[in-house]
């Protein structure tokens, strides 16, 4: 069993890519104020780059130049992942939004309350 850590990693990175895309997706229809909802929603599912990997051998390689949308697809004893760069910005953005939403709201009762 000498390739049970690397195929580990490999089909934990698998498995997390499309995680980051669904809370990305998940967070952009629950961001209230969210100004291009549905840009935002596509570009969840956007990833720059892919790794793979064999399950059967441990051998493994990256493709940079690769950009994949629903993620960089399946294939037989291979596990592929893709870096979630669409995701991480959209998360970004919603986190950002909230917190300026929050603040305005925040504002607005010290204002009313003196």
């Amino acid at each position: 069993m000498p390739h049970t850590l690397p195929t580990a990693l490999g089909l934990l990175a698998a498995l997390l890519c499309p995680l980051a895309m669904f809370v990305g997706l998940f967070l952009v229809i629950r961001t209230p104020g969210l100004k291009w909802r549905i840009a935002w929603a596509v570009l969840c599912f956007v990833g720059i780059g892919a790794f793979w990997m064999r399950a059967s051998t441990g051998e493994w390689g990256f493709m940079p130049a690769a950009i994949n949308l629903l993620g960089p697809g399946q294939q037989p004893g291979f596990y592929k992942a893709t870096i979630p760069v669409g995701a991480l910005a959209s998360i970004f953005v919603c986190v950002s939004v909230r917190r300026a939403r929050k603040a305005t709201l925040a504002a607005k009762q010290t204002d009313g309350a003196t």
